[in-house]
């Protein structure tokens, strides 16, 4: 899924985001992984390093809501929450075409089946 640039501040590119690389030393907080800085040649996307915001609201960029992550960490730390969004999602069309609703949550969210 694209990222909406309109959810984040004029300056999060410019600003907030490379301070949270920087304030990691360019290592995924997660993993370690080392990832490259901005000057570095890039060759895969593995060791490029990201910006995650923990309560997975855009617009909260308060130092304290941030954490680098490397691109893998950083897919696995979003999975469980879009993958959620889905499910709402389906959930919301099965309601409008009349549907009882009745979805089980993908294999990810097993914890919500109570097992």
């Amino acid at each position: 899924m694209p990222v909406d640039w309109s959810k984040y501040p004029p300056n999060w590119k410019t600003e907030i985001a490379p301070r949270i690389k920087q304030q990691s030393n360019w290592n995924c907080e997660q993993c370690g992984l080392q990832c490259r800085r901005p000057d570095e040649p890039h060759t895969t996307h593995r060791q490029t390093l990201t910006v995650a915001h923990i309560n997975h609201v855009e617009s909260d960029c308060r130092d304290e809501n941030l954490v680098a992550l490397c691109s893998a960490c950083h897919l696995r730390y979003d999975a469980p929450m879009k993958a959620m969004r889905r499910l709402a999602k389906k959930r919301i069309q099965s309601k409008v075409a009349g549907d009882a609703g009745n979805i089980d949550p993908p294999e990810s969210l097993t914890w919500m089946r109570g097992k």
